[in-house]
């Protein structure tokens, strides 16, 4: 244990003067943690994510928003089945670029492995509300917050499914 502290500080230290002596570099993003609910199609209709069970979203994001709209950095989200505690936890690392549409909605590319949710009122047809991606996906939400347009590239599970 002693040895660790030793090399863990050791690397610290190292580390503080190679930050010294190089050029200078943007301060790397802080985590951000993360959390929401949400309900369930049984209890609110169209409104809800997976069919008969809240979910709980909690993770941890190293991510940040760049130039054009690009978002890069590391992150982790945890969904948990709130009636049977039921969890897993997802790499979501991403990156994505967003751009705004006219009509006041957003277009997404992204590629890597992503957590995308919708509700059933606003999901794209054939698209689960809660699905972890893997690969490339783009899809367009309207100003309204209906997915108009939806490709994936590449894998996706059906999250609400992996949970019952």
């Amino acid at each position: 244990m002693k040895s660790r502290r030793a090399f863990l500080s050791l690397a610290a230290a190292s580390t503080g003067l190679i930050a010294v002596t190089g050029p200078a570099q943007a301060a790397p993003p802080q985590p951000t943690p993360f959390s929401l609910t949400l309900p369930s199609q049984q209890n609110e209709g169209a409104n809800g994510y997976c069919q008969n069970f809240p979910v709980l979203v909690e993770g941890t994001s190293y991510q940040e928003l760049r130039g054009g709209g690009k978002i890069t950095g590391r992150g982790t989200a945890t969904v948990t089945n709130v009636e049977t505690g039921k969890s897993l936890t997802y790499n979501i690392n991403g990156p994505a670029t967003i751009t705004t549409t006219p009509d006041g909605g957003f277009a997404v590319d992204a590629t890597g492995p992503n957590l995308l949710y919708t509700t059933a009122a606003n999901s794209y047809p054939g698209v689960p509300q809660l699905a972890y991606t893997t690969g490339h996906v783009q899809f367009t939400v309207n100003g309204s917050g209906l997915t108009t347009s939806y490709h994936l590239s590449g894998k996706s599970t059906d999250v609400c499914a992996a949970l019952s």
